[in-house]
């Protein structure tokens, strides 16, 4: 070996590494979850919903508008033009002798036939939105508490 070479590894032999003392990941780890407790959870206060009181307002005043809609307008314009599903219900009700079940039964379905499929369109899109977001709202709640034990 050289001499330097000799002089270093002497001088790397008296240096002492420093270590940590005892119980040194425990405090850092308690002083982490303590700091984890104290601050402030940011992603709640940030949160918005997916659809906001303005626009549930707006949709529920559609809704009402059109089921207000549907009651005022005439019987004339409510009669279906191509058989389908309601009126073979209807017609196997009518094979039943009970007459004011059957009166009931083609008063709902009128007042149902009459409502166009775009309202039914936009009924469903509603009502997932309203799911979506009442899960979102849960998860992201879940996902924000911190544990600590």
């Amino acid at each position: 070996m050289n001499k330097i070479d000799k002089q270093f590894e002497q001088l790397i032999k008296e240096i002492s590494i420093d270590s940590p003392s005892k119980g040194f990941t425990l405090k850092v780890m308690d002083r982490i979850q303590a700091e984890a407790a104290v601050q402030k959870h940011t992603l709640l206060e940030d949160y918005q919903p997916v659809i906001s009181k303005r626009t549930w307002i707006i949709l529920i005043a559609a809704f009402v508008f059109m089921v207000v809609y549907v009651i005022m307008s005439s019987p004339e314009s409510s009669t279906v033009k191509e058989p389908g599903l309601w009126s073979t219900v209807t017609g196997s009700l009518q094979k039943i002798d009970t007459k004011p079940v059957s009166n009931l039964w083609q008063t709902v379905t009128g007042m149902f036939s009459s409502i166009p499929t775009m309202a039914y369109l936009i009924l469903t899109a509603s009502l997932v939105l309203w799911t979506l977001d009442l899960f979102l709202t849960r998860f992201r709640h879940s996902a924000a508490k911190v544990q600590i034990s």
